[in-house]
């Protein structure tokens, strides 16, 4: 008897737990027919009521990701399928989660994590020929992507070199007009020195030269006053033509006084009147 009641316990459990599955598997089918039809909201709400009544369905699980993803919730649906791959012991279902994941990573351009999920999931199925081609896909845009970013960061490299060289070569041209400035300086600075230098070896020259004729005028006209004044006494000295020295003249003025005085001696003598004898002085 007791054994009969066994029985009947156990076959109503697995009545209602049939039963309960068939009921969660009726709210999944309802979802699954709203996400056909694009009321994803609407999938992932009975996608949720099936869970809540079987957490183990991961069926539900599954497509719940997919619905979050068809609405951009892309971090929820990654967690979906991460619980699924993580859970589940059917290796179809592990890799289909695993591929779903990759095609939400290749939405948001994760393009590494993508490879690397398609990756995970030929490990645990190899012949799914749609997961190869979408990791060929992903795999192919990553190694474009990471060359466009070595050109981009060799061309990054070359403006700065570029950059560098041409603020090198704008230093240098400066230090070379600053120096051709300077250097051009420095010669008018020189010419100008130069210039001033002559002025002032032309002013010496003019005053040395002033200087010298106004010496030899000095030294001529002194050399002149001297020959003059030889010359002057050199006359004095010299007995003039045609002139008699004073001694001569005294002589002469004595023998005309005493012609004179004969001449008078001879008018008183015989009594006739006579004109006097002027002596100019020529001395």
């Amino acid at each position: 008897m007791k054994r009969n009641n066994t029985l009947l316990l156990l076959f109503v459990f697995a009545l209602s737990t049939f039963v309960s599955a068939q009921s969660d598997r009726k709210i999944t089918r309802k979802g699954n027919t709203q996400y056909e039809t694009g009321d994803f909201v609407e999938a992932e709400v009975n996608y949720k009521k099936a869970i809540e009544k079987n957490a183990n369905l991961l069926e539900a699980q599954f497509n719940l990701g997919d619905a979050l993803a068809k609405q951009e919730r892309f971090e929820e649906a990654i967690a979906s399928f991460d619980l699924v791959s993580a859970t589940s012991e059917d290796e179809n279902l592990k890799a289909s989660a695993l591929h779903n994941k990759g095609n939400v990573l290749l939405q948001q351009q994760d393009l590494e994590g993508a490879v690397e999920s398609y990756k995970d999931a030929l490990r645990v199925n190899p012949k799914d020929h749609q997961t190869r081609y979408n990791y060929a896909y992903a795999k192919n845009a990553l190694e474009q992507q990471q060359q466009q970013e070595q050109e981009q960061e060799q061309n990054e490299e070359n403006k700065d070199e570029n950059s560098e060289d041409n603020d090198e070569n704008q230093e240098n041209k400066d230090k070379g007009d600053q120096k051709n400035e300077d250097s051009e300086n420095q010669d008018q600075d020189k010419s100008e020195e130069e210039n001033e230098e002559n002025k002032e070896e032309q002013q010496d020259e003019g005053e040395n030269k002033e200087d010298e004729s106004e010496q030899e005028q000095q030294d001529k006209g002194q050399t002149d006053g001297e020959d003059s004044e030889e010359e002057k006494q050199e006359e004095q000295q010299k007995p003039k033509e045609n002139q008699m020295s004073a001694e001569e003249a005294q002589r002469l003025l004595d023998a005309l006084k005493q012609e004179e005085n004969k001449v008078q001696a001879k008018i008183k003598k015989h009594k006739i009147k006579g004109a006097k004898v002027k002596i100019e002085k020529d001395w």
